[in-house]
């Protein structure tokens, strides 16, 4: 009985400092890290009562070579109503590009979530020269949000 003990001590005892563990083999892309960064959630709010979240990346932080020459923005929402395409405003100025992307696309892997109820949206607006804060506004049905990022600095 003490051998047995003995052994199970001992096994618990060094297995227990194991050098390899689950942290080891989580690892992200820079890309991926960037957009964890760039990430933020909002609540949809209508009528002081909340109808969603939206969540945004700024696409133009996560990738800069590829998508510096305006202001990107990957979006989706998450709402009961999801009936009407939302207005997109960034610094008082409307989008020049809004396409809804199906629930699997190119910018999944920067969030990690799809889902078939969200709706999902690819965003441009106008490269905002000299500024450096931006308000991204999300108004409409389901409801309006709002959003605080800074500008990418020119390298």
């Amino acid at each position: 009985m003490r051998l047995f003990l003995s052994a199970v001590a001992t096994l618990v005892a060094f297995t227990g400092c194991s050098h390899n563990n689950a942290f080891d083999r989580f690892e992200m892309s820079a890309q991926r890290e960037r957009s964890e960064e760039s990430i933020q959630s909002a609540k949809l709010v209508a009528q002081n009562d909340v109808q969603g979240v939206a969540t945004a990346v700024y696409l133009s932080r996560v990738d800069p070579g590829f998508y510096g020459d305006a202001e990107y923005f990957y979006i989706y929402l998450n709402s009961n109503n999801n009936q009407n395409e939302p207005l997109f405003i960034l610094n008082d100025s409307p989008a020049l590009l809004v396409e809804e992307l199906p629930r699997e696309n190119i910018f999944t892997n920067l969030t990690q979530f799809s889902a078939a109820w969200k709706r999902y949206y690819f965003v441009g607006f106008a490269k905002q020269n000299d500024v450096k804060d931006f308000k991204l506004q999300i108004q409409g049905e389901p409801g309006n949000a709002l959003f605080m990022y800074k500008a990418v600095q020119e390298q």
